[in-house]
């Protein structure tokens, strides 16, 4: 008796579908599925996927052009993996694939720190987080007192002004200094940003390490062999006024 051919199983005819869905150039189309439903099929995941990453990573999508865009989006769906099937999770995912996967040589020198600068304005837009904080009257702040930022409030640190970029502005070279932001989710759930200097950045991190706000500003006046201590301390104790108003810091004792 001749042997029937063995039919593909259910989880072969998967992988064939996945694997037709992400590189339809390449791949074959799985036998015993219609044509006309697998283009269906085809164009819906594409335009899911591709208008998930537009809309996260709008900058990104502007400065490069249609071609190279959707090049790079059938790149991501060939080379990467995604590990979780929350859908707003894609935008981490593809952050992961322009860290690990993208060899371009074409791409800006500075795509990796955009594209990371806009994930976190997603990222903090869907942070689900509750604070314990200890109530400070701003009108009698005192210094003594142990600051941190809030879980809504991010310091970031890059090579590159990714604040700034767009059509009309696209560096070719690393900044002379490293670019401090601080991104934050305020009051009204907008995201908004400030742009840091080196005192006020470094204010943010000694703070963190848990020094009160009055060690952070006297230790900040030594470093810079300030004439005038007080005024270091001075601008220190505004700076945390609006940072506390703004809800970037709390107190924690």
């Amino acid at each position: 008796m001749s042997q029937q051919p063995k039919k593909p199983s259910f989880i072969d005819t998967q992988y064939q579908f996945a694997a037709f869905l992400r590189d339809p150039d390449n791949q074959p189309m799985p036998d015993n599925i219609e044509p006309r439903r697998m283009a269906i099929y085809r164009e819906l995941f594409y335009n899911n996927i591709e208008g998930f990453i537009a809309n996260g990573f709008p900058v990104l999508r502007e400065i490069f052009s249609d071609k190279a865009w959707h090049d790079m989006i059938r790149d991501f769906m060939i080379k990467h993996h995604c590990k979780t099937p929350v859908f707003h999770e894609i935008a981490r995912e593809f952050l992961a694939y322009l860290e690990d996967e993208r060899d371009n040589a074409n791409d800006p020198i500075f795509i990796q720190e955009l594209a990371h600068y806009e994930w976190v304005e997603l990222a903090l837009s869907v942070l689900d987080e509750v604070e314990n904080e200890v109530t400070i009257n701003p009108d009698n702040l005192c210094l003594n007192a142990h600051f941190k930022t809030a879980s809504l409030a991010w310091p970031l640190v890059y090579n590159y002004p990714v604040h700034k970029i767009g059509p009309d502005f696209q560096p070719n070279e690393r900044s002379n200094s490293p670019v401090h932001l601080l991104v934050y989710r305020s009051k009204t759930d907008s995201i908004r940003f400030l742009e840091l200097n080196p005192v006020s950045a470094r204010l943010i991190d000694l703070l963190n390490e848990r020094l009160t706000g009055q060690i952070a500003a006297e230790q900040i006046a030594t470093e810079l062999q300030h004439s005038n201590p007080q005024v270091v301390i001075d601008g220190a104790q505004a700076l945390i006024n609006d940072w506390l108003q703004r809800g970037i810091l709390l107190a924690t004792s």
